[in-house]
This record gives structure tokens, C-alpha cells and sequence, in this order.
């Protein structure tokens, strides 16, 4: 069974309205699982300074929902928490660091103008203008 952010986020806060839902739905069903579009979306709430509500530890919190609700695709998790890392070592905004994340788990190149995925060890090749005649 497919379920989207509220599930996640139900799971991640300390007390949500959805919690006990959210468990029992876990207890009820075995198949219960997400996308990488789910996860992106909690990467964005952990981005959000400003909530307090979600001061937590951004690449374990994702380690434990991992376990509770996989990815499916399965080759997506390791996205997914390496994107986490990035979020909380480089400060990367949550979509730069799935992108790393995703290339980072490939064999891959990434053509950009971010010079954030040179901290992170990609290897980038500069997108530029070309150049005037």
C-alpha cells in the first residue's frame, strides 16, 4: 500500500494527530512502502529552520522511516539518505541534495551550475553561457 508525507510525517513528529493511524496502519498491513517524492518533501520540512517542531536529526530520522516505510523503487533509499547527510553536513537546500544523492549512488556525472555539489565531491562539469562572438 502506497502512502504519501502526512504517513511520514505522522511517524516523525513526536505527537501528531495521525500517529496512532499511522501505527496501526503499520500493524495492519505488510506492504505498506513510498517514493522518493514522499521523502523530498520531509527533506524540505527538516530544510525549514523555522519549524521547530522538526529539530531532529535529519540522516537518522530518515535511516529509522527507511525501516518503517521503504522506497520503491529500492535503489532510491540510498538517494534518499545520502541526500539527508548533505542536508545536514553541507547545508545543501533539500532538491540540490537529492540530486547529489542520486548521482552519488551512480556511476554519474552531474552538468551544472551548482557549485554546492563541488563540496560534496561530485564530479561536476560547469554548465556556462556560451561565449559571445
Amino acid at each position: 500500500m502506497y502512502v504519501e508525507t502526512d504517513f511520514l510525517t505522522a511517524l516523525l513528529k513526536e505527537d501528531d494527530w495521525l500517529q496512532d493511524a499511522a501505527i496501526r496502519a503499520l500493524e495492519e498491513h505488510d506492504d505498506i512502502h513510498t517514493s522518493i517524492l514522499a521523502y523530498a518533501e520531509v527533506l524540505v520540512l527538516f530544510y525549514d529552520r523555522e519549524a521547530a517542531e522538526y529539530e531532529i536529526d535529519a540522516p537518522r530520522a530518515i535511516t529509522n522511516l527507511l525501516e518503517l516505510v521503504p522506497i520503491v523503487p529500492e535503489d532510491h533509499e540510498d538517494a534518499v539518505l545520502a541526500a539527508a547527510a548533505f542536508l545536514d553536513e553541507y547545508d545543501l537546500t533539500p532538491f540540490d541534495a537529492l540530486h547529489a544523492g542520486l548521482v552519488t549512488t551512480g556511476e554519474e556525472r552531474v552538468l551544472s551550475t551548482e557549485q554546492d555539489y563541488d563540496t560534496v565531491g561530485l564530479d561536476r562539469i560547469s554548465l556556462e553561457p556560451a561565449p559571445s562572438e
